[in-house]
Order: C-alpha cells, then sequence, then structure tokens
C-alpha cells in the first residue's frame, strides 16, 4: 500500500511543477506585472508585522518595474485593504524604519512617491 502511495505522491508533485511552469511562462508571456521577492527579504520578515508585508508587496505590485516607484495615497491604500488610514500610515512606518520604502514628495501638497528600496541580507552588508 505505501508503494501506491508513494508513486501517486511522485505523480502529484510531478503534476504540481509542470502546473507551476505552465503559470509562470503564461504570465510571462501575456506580459503580466510581477514583483520579485527576493531571498533577502527573509531578513525582514521577523521583523515585521504581516499587515506591513502585505503592504510592501501591493506597493511592489504597483511599482513602475524600472524605477520601484508607486503613486497610490494612503487613502487609496486604505479603501483596498478596508483599514484605516492610521493603520496604513503604521505599516508604512515599519517598512520605512526596515528601510525597504522610501515615501516623499516632491512638491508642496502633492502626490506622494513611494519607492521601494534595494535590501540585504543584514549579516552580508559590505561584503
Amino acid at each position: 500500500m505505501d508503494k501506491k502511495k508513494d508513486e501517486f505522491n511522485r505523480f502529484k508533485a510531478t503534476t504540481l511543477r509542470k502546473e507551476h511552469s505552465q503559470w509562470r511562462d503564461t504570465n510571462f508571456l501575456n506580459k503580466k506585472g510581477f514583483f520579485p521577492v527576493f531571498y533577502d527579504f527573509k531578513e525582514h520578515l521577523s521583523r515585521l508585522s504581516g499587515g506591513a508585508v502585505s503592504l510592501f508587496i501591493y506597493f511592489g505590485l504597483h511599482a513602475n518595474n524600472q524605477t520601484g516607484e508607486c503613486f497610490h495615497s494612503i487613502d487609496k491604500i486604505s479603501v483596498y485593504f478596508g483599514r484605516s488610514t492610521r493603520t496604513i500610515s503604521s505599516w508604512i512606518k515599519e517598512l520605512e524604519e526596515e528601510k525597504l520604502i522610501t515615501r516623499i514628495q516632491l512638491e508642496m501638497n502633492g502626490t506622494s512617491h513611494t519607492f521601494i528600496r534595494p535590501y540585504k541580507d543584514e549579516g552580508k552588508i559590505g561584503e
């Protein structure tokens, strides 16, 4: 009985690998937007709330892939997540403290620009 289960699980694993590969290739071919989260991001996970991680991914999915820049307002983000502007501001503060984003206004009362910052594994800085 265990041998049949092992065979089934190997077949299932092969099917899941193919499914993932096809999904990835289809999205690339259709030029759907994507946002890479690099391996070194794991160093930030233990220090961030789930909301801040979700917001970081949100910024990444809405950012210009060339500049890492997103123009969404706190109000717009608040509506998307169904959370208060105060909560969104708190998540933004977490991301800024981790140096994962920088948010600036280029002109007085203008739209805020959120820039995704390069990050490294803290133990590898300077290598």
